[in-house]
C-alpha cells in the first residue's frame, strides 16, 4: 500500500484575523490597545501584523525560527532561533509561546533586542492587551488556567480554572470549560456565563458578535454576546474559519480543499486558492498512475492548514509543488492572492 504524506501538516498544540481595519494588528478595542487581531491566535498564532506593514511570523524556509518581514515578503529579518507560536505585537514588543522551551512565554522587542522569559512553563492562547497579557498554562495534570500578568511578567494571577482561552474582546474573556462549551468572563465583576452547550473551536469576537465552529455538526455560527440570536453563517463542510472586516476565511471540505473568502454583507464567496490536484513524488514529478506506485514510495499532493488574515491578505501554512521544486521542501507559508495567483511567502 503506497503512503500518501498529506499535506495538511499538524499544527504545533495549540493550534485568522482582524479589527476595524483589516489585518491592523495594534488596535483600540475600548479596553485598551491589543496586540493580536481576530482569530490568527485560534489557529497557533504563527503570524501576526503591526501598522507598519510588517509581519512577524514562523519561518518555515529556517527550522521555526522567529522573523520579520514585509506584507510583500521582502526585507526579512531573523529575530530570534526561537519557534514562536500565539504572536502577539504591541509598543515595539513581539510577545509569543517559545515550542524550543516547553511553550514558556517570551518577549523580544521588533528590532530584535531585550529578548526574556516571562513565565516558565507550558503556555498557550496569549492575548496582550494594554499592560497585560491573558494566557492559560497547564498544570501538573494537564489542566489548563487562565491567567493574567503584566507584560513585564509580573503580577501573575489566576482568574479562571480548568478553562482554555479562546478570545478576548472589550473586557472579557472568552474560553471553553472542561466540557469545551463556550463561556463568558466579565474581567470588571470577576463573573463567567455559560454561552452553549456545544464543542466549540475557532471563536472570534467583534462589534457584531461571537463567531465560533462547532466540530461535532460542522456549522460555523454566529451568536450575540450572550449566546442567543445563534444563526448558521456557514455548512456543509469547511475549517480554518477565520473573520475579518465583514469577511469570513475557511477552507471548503472536497476537491482541492481549497480556500474562500465570504462576504458577511452580501453573501459573496470567493476563491482565494486553486491548488493543484493530483499527487507528486519527493522530486516533484507528476505521478500520472497512483495505482502504479509502490508501497515503500512517499507520494504528496497540495494544500494548506490555518488561515491568517495580515494587512487584508490571506496567509497560510501549507505544502507546494512549487516550492518543492525551487526550494528542495514541501513546507512553506503561502499568501492567497487568488485563483491561479497564489504566492510562495517563506
Amino acid at each position: 500500500m503506497r503512503k500518501i504524506i498529506p499535506v495538511m501538516l499538524i499544527l504545533c498544540l495549540f493550534l485568522v484575523s482582524c479589527t476595524a481595519s483589516p489585518g491592523e494588528q495594534t488596535t483600540e478595542q475600548g479596553k485598551g490597545a491589543v496586540g493580536f487581531s481576530g482569530g490568527n491566535i485560534g489557529e497557533g498564532g504563527l503570524m501576526c501584523g503591526d501598522n507598519e506593514g510588517n509581519v512577524y511570523y514562523r519561518s518555515e524556509a529556517d527550522h521555526w525560527c522567529l522573523y520579520k518581514a514585509k506584507l510583500d515578503g521582502n526585507q526579512k529579518q531573523k529575530l530570534s532561533d526561537d519557534a514562536p507560536c500565539d504572536i502577539n505585537v504591541l509598543d515595539g514588543w513581539v510577545y509569543y509561546a517559545n515550542y524550543r522551551d516547553g511553550f514558556s512565554i517570551y518577549r523580544i522587542k521588533t528590532d530584535g533586542t531585550g529578548r526574556r522569559q516571562l513565565k516558565s512553563g507550558y503556555c498557550g492562547d496569549l492575548y496582550v492587551v494594554g499592560d497585560h497579557i491573558y494566557y492559560d498554562v497547564r498544570d501538573e495534570v494537564n489542566t489548563s488556567h487562565i491567567h493574567r500578568m503584566d507584560v513585564d511578567g509580573s503580577n501573575d494571577k489566576l482568574l479562571v480554572s480548568e478553562a482554555d482561552l479562546k478570545y478576548y474582546y472589550d473586557g472579557c474573556l472568552y474560553y471553553t470549560n472542561g466540557r469545551l462549551f463556550l463561556c463568558k468572563y466579565t474581567l470588571e465583576t470577576g463573573t463567567s456565563v455559560q454561552l452553549n452547550d456545544k464543542y466549540s473551536h475557532y471563536v472570534t469576537v467583534d462589534q457584531s458578535g461571537v463567531f465560533c465552529w462547532y466540530p461535532n455538526e460542522n456549522p460555523f455560527v454566529h451568536m450575540n454576546y450572550e449566546g442567543g440570536d445563534s444563526k448558521v453563517i456557514l455548512s456543509g463542510g469547511g475549517d480554518y474559519f477565520n473573520v475579518c472586516d465583514n469577511y469570513v476565511y475557511y477552507m471548503k471540505y472536497g476537491g482541492n480543499y481549497d480556500y474562500y473568502r465570504l462576504s458577511l454583507e452580501t453573501g459573496e464567496k470567493v476563491q482565494l486558492s486553486s491548488f493543484t490536484a493530483g499527487l507528486f513524488d519527493e522530486k516533484g514529478n507528476i505521478i500520472a498512475n497512483p495505482d502504479a506506485v509502490s508501497e515503500d514510495d512517499h507520494v504528496f499532493h497540495e494544500g494548506g492548514v490555518g488561515s491568517f488574515v495580515i494587512g487584508g491578505y490571506a496567509f497560510v501554512r501549507g505544502t507546494l509543488r512549487e516550492s518543492l521544486l525551487q526550494n528542495g521542501r514541501l513546507d512553506c507559508l503561502i499568501r492567497l492572492d487568488g485563483p491561479g495567483n497564489m504566492r510562495l511567502w517563506d
